[in-house]
């Protein structure tokens, strides 16, 4: 077998086994950055600065990724333009699957902090996402924010 069919199976058994964190991935994107209820131009950046450099995300088609988030942000957008609550408790049921794996959790947080600060304000409605988020995954939030601002800092 050539090495490079083998490093094409390599990937795609990895974006197999991974295929929930991508949707967990994704929904945090979408509720992150629609919290404020918009997205904004910084926070789409974001978000594909978080495929292209946050490790764990790398292995994902962008296109495929994108794809996902915009269905995702349209669910929040809700049929007339207001906010789906079944919608967010569908997308919080994605990212609560990584409660309990500390390393998986972190990564969505950081996520989430990444495209919160994109646009440099950070709202409150974007705060109370947050800490909802490190709530589903067993996290406090005060703490994690000020390490992932501590991190960010060296």
């Amino acid at each position: 077998m050539s090495s490079l069919l083998l490093e094409k199976l390599v990937t795609e058994v990895r974006r197999y086994q991974n295929r929930d964190f991508l949707h967990a991935a994704m929904a945090v994107c979408a509720l992150t950055a629609y919290s404020d209820g918009e997205v904004s131009l910084q926070e789409r950046y974001s978000i594909d600065y978080a495929m292209d450099n946050i490790e764990a995300l790398k292995t994902f088609d962008l296109e495929r990724a994108i794809e996902i988030l915009d269905d995702y942000i349209y669910l929040l957008r809700g049929e007339k333009g207001g906010e789906s609550e079944g919608a967010k408790a569908e997308l919080y049921k994605k990212i609560k699957v990584f409660e309990g794996n500390y390393k998986k959790s972190r990564t969505l947080l950081r996520v989430a902090h990444l495209i919160i600060c994109a646009d440099r304000e950070v709202d409150p409605r974007e705060e109370k996402e947050f800490a909802m988020l490190c709530n589903l995954l067993g996290l406090e939030s005060n703490k994690l924010w000020k390490q992932i601002e501590a991190q960010k800092a060296l």
